[in-house]
C-alpha cells in the first residue's frame, strides 16, 4: 500500500488517514506501525483487537472485534472514501465497517483466486466494494462477473510491483541489517535459502506436519537457510513452536530466524536468495516481476495465476528438497508483468482522487 500512499500524499488537497489494526500493533510481528511511522506517515488512530492463541475461534473474535472498533473511529473520522486490500479477515471487518456507515469502499487486488477462505473473503469484499483496483487481465472479468459494472472496475496493477522494481535499485541487505536470531553470521553474498511458510486455514490440523516437512527438505540443503516466522493466522502458534524446536535440536545447521523486514529491503532480499520456499503469496506475485526461483508448497496459492518462476510441490520433504535443488541452481527468471509494471501507485491514486473530488 506504500506507494499507492506515497502517491496520495503528492495530490494537493488530499488529506490521508492511516488506521493500524490488527499484527501491524504487535511486537511479536515486528511492530509494523512504527516502520509506518518511520517512513514520514502520521497514523490517525491504532485498533488493538488480536485475540491470543492464533485458532480458527480467535480469528472470528477478531474479525468482529475489529469491525465493532473501526466502526467507532470511521464514524469519527468520516473519510471521503475507505481503501482496503486484499482477502485477510482484517480487511472483512473494514469492509463491513465502512459499508454500514454508507461510506464509499475502494478494494484492492479483487478477483484473485488463492484458495480457502482466502477466496470467500476477497468475494465477500468484492461484493460490499463500490471501486475496484485490480491487478491481472483475468481479475477484471472476475470482478466483473460479481458486480457487473465495468465503470467501477479499474487495471491499475499491484502496487506491490512498484516496491519490487524499486527495490532493485537499492543495495543488498546485509547481516547486519537482517537482524534476527541464529547461531553464526551469514555472508549474504552468497547462496543461502529463503523460508517463508504460513498456516492454511482449512488444514489448521496438519499445521504442524506440514512445517515439519519442509523443515525435513531445508535440512538436507547444503546451504544456509533464512527462516521468517508465519503471518498472525489460525495455525501460526503452532507452526512457531515447530520451527523453533526444529532449530535447536539442529545446532550443527545454519538457520537464521527473523520476524520481518520493511517492504522494500525484504523484496531486496529475495533478490538474494538462491530460492523462496514456502507457501507466501510473495512467491506468486512479487517474485513474478523480480524473476526469483520458488517453491510453492501446497494449497494455499492453489488459484493464483503464475509466472514460470514458480514450482509446485506437496507437503512431502522429498519431493520439496528435489525442487529446492532444481531451483537453486537457476540463476533467476525472465521478469514478468502479470501482476503489474510497477505504476501502481500513482493509477491507483488517480482512481481515489476521481472518486474524492
Amino acid at each position: 500500500m506504500e506507494p499507492v500512499c506515497r502517491a496520495l500524499t503528492r495530490r494537493p488537497g488530499v488529506d490521508l488517514q492511516i488506521v493500524a489494526c490488527g499484527a501491524a500493533l504487535l511486537e511479536r510481528y515486528g511492530r509494523v506501525v512504527e516502520e509506518v511511522r518511520a517512513q514520514g506517515y502520521d497514523v490517525a488512530e491504532e485498533c488493538w483487537t488480536v485475540c491470543e492463541g492464533s485458532t480458527l475461534l480467535t480469528t472470528v473474535q477478531e474479525t468482529g472485534a475489529l469491525a465493532t472498533a473501526l466502526g467507532g473511529v470511521l464514524s469519527r473520522l468520516r473519510p471521503t472514501a475507505v481503501v482496503v486490500c486484499a482477502d485477510r479477515h482484517e480487511v472483512l471487518a473494514a469492509a463491513q465497517a465502512a459499508s454500514y456507515l454508507h461510506l464509499p469502499l475502494v478494494h484492492l487486488q479483487g478477483g484473485e483466486r488463492s484458495g480457502s477462505i482466502d477466496d470467500k473473503v476477497r468475494d465477500a469484499v468484492t461484493a460490499l466494494a463500490d471501486v475496484h483496483c485490480v491487478c491481472t487481465v483475468r481479475a477484471v472479468y472476475r470482478v466483473y462477473g460479481q458486480c457487473g459494472d465495468w465503470a467501477s472496475i479499474h487495471r491499475t496493477g499491484c502496487p506491490s510491483i512498484d516496491l519490487a522494481m524499486e527495490a532493485q535499485q537499492d543495495g543488498p541487505v546485509t547481516f547486519e541489517e537482517l537482524g534476527g536470531a541464529g547461531a553464526r553470521p551469514l555472508d549474504l553474498g552468497r547462496q543461502f535459502v529463503l523460508c517463508l511458510q504460513h498456516p492454511v486455514s482449512t488444514e489448521v490440523g496438519s499445521a504442524a506436519d506440514q512445517m515439519a516437512a519442509t523443515l525435513q527438505a531445508l535440512e538436507r540443503v547444503s546451504l544456509p537457510r533464512v527462516i521468517f516466522w508465519p503471518a498472525e493466522e489460525a495455525g501460526a502458534d503452532v507452526m512457531s513452536k515447530v520451527i523453533r524446536m526444529h532449530v535447536a535440536q539442529h545446532p550443527n545447521s545454519t538457520y537464521h530466524t527473523k520476524v520481518n523486514l520493511p517492504p522494500r529491503r525484504w523484496l531486496r532480499l529475495l533478490t538474494q536468495a538462491a530460492c523462496l520456499v514456502g507457501n507466501s503469496s510473495t512467491g506468486i506475485r512479487e517474485c513474478s516481476y523480480l524473476g526469483v526461483p520458488v517453491v510453492n508448497i501446497g494449497n494455499r496459492q492453489a488459484g493464483r495465476e503464475r509466472a514460470q518462476n514458480v514450482l509446485d510441490v506437496s507437503h512431502d520433504a522429498r519431493e520439496i528438497y528435489r525442487a529446492i535443488e532444481q531451483q537453486r541452481h537457476v540463476t533467476s527468471y525472465p521478469a514478468s508483468d502479470l501482476y503489474g509494471t510497477g505504476h501502481a501507485g500513482p493509477r491507483t491514486a488517480d482512481v481515489l482522487c476521481r472518486l474524492t473530488h
